[in-house]
């Protein structure tokens, strides 16, 4: 068991972790790369893989114009990735 004054000290150096390397910290309490995986995981992310995949798969198949279309679907997904609808 630790007494107080090494307890202080411990939680001293773990907020400092906290604050210099916030990934680190996290992956060192036992938070789950996963869970930070599913939160950068949206739909947009999910739609612009399925269609690289399927763009793929087109292309292994022989149908070049599927493959186009859809490399040219996930790439204009992809750079409108950022873009946000804002109604009014």
């Amino acid at each position: 068991m630790l007494d107080r004054d090494e307890r202080r000290r411990l939680d001293e150096i773990e907020q400092h972790l906290s604050g210099d390397d916030p990934d680190l910290a996290e992956l060192m309490t036992g938070n789950s790369s996963y869970v930070s995986f599913r939160r950068k995981l949206t739909p947009r992310t999910a739609l612009i893989a399925f269609s690289y995949g399927c763009a793929l798969l087109c292309l292994l198949l022989g149908a070049g114009g599927g493959f186009f279309l859809g490399a040219a679907l996930a790439t204009l997904l992809l750079g409108l990735r950022d873009w946000r609808l804002h109604a009014e």
